[in-house]
């Protein structure tokens, strides 16, 4: 592993005002970016670490809902009583992810913030669009795992499974930087909604979230107005044990208890979490009942384009979209 320096600020104006560009990342559990410059994916000179920052390893209850630190591991957003009592649904996907090792190192910030873990962006060899290049090597090669919507610059999926379920509850990310001060000389903060936060190909192929260097995420807000007791989660992965989703379904019912604000969202189908607005309708419009599930299944694949080894994540989704109505009915199963 190539050498580097490591520097310790006290503060979120120290930290944004050492990362003066994306060569110097910022670093919480280091889950990722250690197994990045491992492999010298990346090569950093300096690497920026958070833990000493006062502020951000909390989670506290605010008058809009819960607002968890940014350097909060994923084991204690799983296991805080607040969050359990009104976000469930974060609480299973993260009991979902990764290993018991990982989620007591992991941040929450880091996890939203992880690189993709496409092969062809993880190797030094090859140069395509995300890492400054052009093209896809994915596309044409080897892509068993890749996306199937919105695929056509890049095929990549994003890592974190905890991202689509952050933008089904309309939760918010607070970004601060040293570049944005109020009057009296303070950090002002900055809210993007999650919706907003992950950012397509299309978008930039070379960032995967809304942050500008030197900015900060220093917290995930989780509004109380959306919280709901019907809610769902599946997802199918190739090994239960340490791996990531093939595929996802977040479906959020009545949130708030309001008669037609549901959610869909699909999850490691597409470079950023991906609502499905059409599946909402669908949901909103009968009861959930063989017909609902079949008309979601037909549905559910619409605007897919699989590449030459992923086409399996099509009846996948159809499958996971079934399970996720039949857990709203109660008809929850172990495995």
């Amino acid at each position: 592993m190539r050498q580097f320096k490591v520097a310790l600020p006290n503060s979120i104006e120290q930290a944004s005002a050492l990362q003066k560009s994306v060569d110097v990342p910022f670093i919480a559990g280091g889950t990722d970016l250690l197994a990045r410059i491992k492999e010298y994916i990346d090569t950093p000179d300096l690497v920026v670490d958070l833990k000493r920052i006062e502020g951000l390893g909390e989670i506290t209850s605010t008058g809009q809902g819960i607002r968890i630190g940014a350097l909060v591991t994923m084991d204690d957003v799983a296991t805080n009583r607040l969050v359990a009592e009104g976000f469930p649904a974060l609480v299973e996907t993260i009991g979902n992810a990764a290993t018991p090792q990982i989620r007591n190192m992991a941040t929450i910030g880091g996890n939203i913030c992880q690189k993709p873990r496409c092969w062809y962006l993880r190797h030094e060899g090859y140069s395509c669009a995300k890492n400054g290049g052009s093209g896809c090597w994915a596309r044409e090669g080897e892509n068993e795992f890749h996306a199937i919507f919105g695929n056509q610059v890049c095929a990549v999926t994003h890592p974190s499974n905890m991202a689509p379920v952050l933008v089904a509850y309309g939760a918010s990310i607070e970004i601060q930087s040293s570049e944005s001060k109020s009057s009296d000389g303070t950090l002002e903060k900055r809210q993007v909604e999650a919706e907003q936060f992950f950012l397509t190909p299309e978008q930039d192929p070379t960032r995967e979230v809304a942050l500008k260097p030197g900015e900060i995420v220093t917290a995930v807000l989780l509004p109380a107005k959306n919280r709901t007791d019907q809610w769902s989660y599946a997802e199918a992965r190739e090994k239960q044990s340490f791996d990531w989703a093939q595929a996802s379904v977040t479906v959020l019912y009545q949130r708030g208890g309001r008669s037609g604000d549901h959610r869909v969202i699909l999850g490691a189908v597409s470079p950023a979490p991906l609502r499905r607005a059409d599946l909402e309708e669908i949901i909103g419009s009968r009861a959930l009942d063989a017909d609902c599930i079949q008309a979601l299944q037909e549905k559910i694949g619409e605007g897919a384009h699989p590449l030459s080894q992923n086409g399996y994540k099509v009846p996948m989704l159809r499958g996971l979209m079934a399970k996720a109505i039949r857990n709203l009915n109660g008809e929850k199963k172990e495995g």
